[in-house]
């Protein structure tokens, strides 16, 4: 979990809501267990990654191995905690892309009790979008409107071929392979053409010898 998810974790944990708003500095690990439909219980368990410590994280190409699935966590009235969950995203997605650890990841829009930003609504459907994936989910921890969020995430989890971002650069590295892929089947293709040709010419030659 990455940005402003400690209001989110102490929801999880059934303590009250604090107006006093204290940052992350360092990593926290909160568990509980959730209730699905159909009687399901699964255990989630949190990990709250402070901003600054991202970077570090994925200096290590193996670092989303054992990640299920990732949550950027942003402010909605505010114009600047919506920039920096999105390129956390970006910063996310590109190391999946790259590493081939590729995780489902959701956006998640807090503070859904004050007047957004007009902006970061408009841009955080935009991205979300445009990297395949679900769109914001609004939440609000003051009035304990969470939207089904937890059970969201365990969703997602279970089904991470729905939620995985696609930047642009990882879009463009498929559409090539595509077209690689494409022209060495065509050119498999054009050696088998050959390959019968002359094999049948070798039999039509070897008749022609064999009747005269």
């Amino acid at each position: 979990m990455i940005g402003y998810f400690s209001d989110a974790c102490c929801f999880m944990l059934n303590r009250a809501f604090s107006e006093k708003y204290t940052p992350t500095t360092s990593e926290r690990f909160t568990a509980n267990v959730v209730d699905l439909p159909g009687g399901i219980k699964k255990t989630l368990v949190l990990r709250e990654v402070p901003e600054d410590s991202v970077q570090t994280l994925l200096s290590n190409k193996e670092s989303l191995a054992a990640c299920d699935i990732a949550v950027f966590v942003h402010d909605s009235s505010d114009e600047n905690s919506w920039k920096k969950a999105m390129d956390l995203l970006l910063q996310v997605a590109s190391h999946g892309e790259n590493s081939g650890y590729e995780v489902p990841c959701l956006i998640v829009s807090a503070k859904d009790d004050l007047d957004p930003y007009p902006l970061v609504i408009q841009d955080s459907t935009r991205v979300s979008q445009d990297m395949g994936i679900e769109t914001p989910i609004p939440i609000s921890m003051k009035l304990g409107e969470v939207n089904n969020l937890f059970r969201r995430i365990i969703t997602a989890a279970q089904l991470p071929h729905l939620s995985i971002p696609e930047t642009e650069a990882g879009r463009n590295r498929k559409q090539y392979r595509r077209l690689v892929n494409r022209s060495l089947m065509v050119v498999s293709v054009g050696a088998a053409v050959a390959v019968v040709g002359l094999a049948a010419y070798k039999v039509y030659a070897s008749r022609k010898n064999t009747s005269s």
